[in-house]
């Protein structure tokens, strides 16, 4: 397991592990094997005459998968999320849902895998080759993918070159404490409104950094994250570093949600 140090709009360095290319294929296999349980299901009532407007739905979603999931599971499908996996952008910051509709766009496996499965299905199972030439070129695609997984410096396959995102092992366990999001009461004050000048890139990236500095007790990065933080806003700040960055997030949940 190899870690990648990733540098942040801020310019601070952040660790994160780079999960192992076995990880990566048995999250994808276990997806792959979710896509097949939903075809067999789908082919055999689509035998008692399923409305065709509603096939059509049902067939759409079977390439939607990843994209839907990784764009409302915060980086990960079902696969990704059990082998503890997800991903981000990288600055280190949660990837946008343009960021995950272009890596989807360029799932070269993926597609291939789910389209060749569903036109076996489709076609009561019949040969989906008509000659050895076209084996060969999905397999040259798959194998494209696979290499670049294994030889790219941050083991990005080619949508995640294209998107600028990459895979990242995480706790398995996901939810709101991934995100930005942190609980304020309705009276709360904001201390520092300066930080709706932010992004949301600058956001994941301190709340990715509060909880790094939790973790490991690394008190000194939350102290340079908060010194580029107070030089980007313009403002001064009396708390301790890590108190800052709480108070930031803070700020920015009650603020935007108002």
């Amino acid at each position: 397991m190899s870690k990648l140090k990733i540098l942040t709009s801020f310019n601070i360095e952040l660790d994160f592990e780079i999960p192992d290319f076995h990880k990566r294929l048995f999250a994808w296999l276990i997806d792959l094997a979710l896509i097949i349980a939903y075809i067999i299901v789908l082919v055999s009532f689509a035998v008692n005459n399923i409305p065709s407007w509603l096939l059509t739905i049902l067939i759409i979603a079977i390439p939607l998968y990843p994209l839907v999931l990784e764009i409302t599971l915060n980086g990960q499908t079902v696969g990704k999320k059990i082998l503890g996996i997800r991903v981000i952008n990288e600055t280190g910051g949660n990837a946008t849902t343009v960021q995950f509709i272009i890596r989807w766009l360029l799932r070269v496996s993926d597609l291939i895998a789910a389209g060749i499965i569903f036109i076996a299905a489709a076609s009561a199972f019949k040969s989906v080759f008509n000659s050895g030439i076209e084996a060969l070129f999905l397999f040259c695609l798959i194998i494209t993918d696979i290499l670049c997984v294994i030889i790219s410096k941050k083991s990005q396959r080619l949508g995640d070159m294209a998107a600028g995102t990459l895979i990242i092992n995480v706790r398995t366990k996901a939810g709101l404490e991934e995100t930005v999001f942190m609980e304020t009461a309705d009276n709360y004050v904001p201390v520092f409104p300066e930080v709706m000048r932010l992004s949301d890139r600058d956001l994941n990236i301190i709340k990715s950094v509060y909880s790094t500095v939790l973790k490991k007790n690394d008190y000194a990065l939350a102290e340079r994250t908060a010194e580029k933080i107070e030089t980007a806003l313009k403002i001064h700040n009396k708390q301790h570093p890590l108190t800052f960055l709480e108070t930031l997030l803070k700020d920015y949940n009650h603020l935007s949600t108002r």
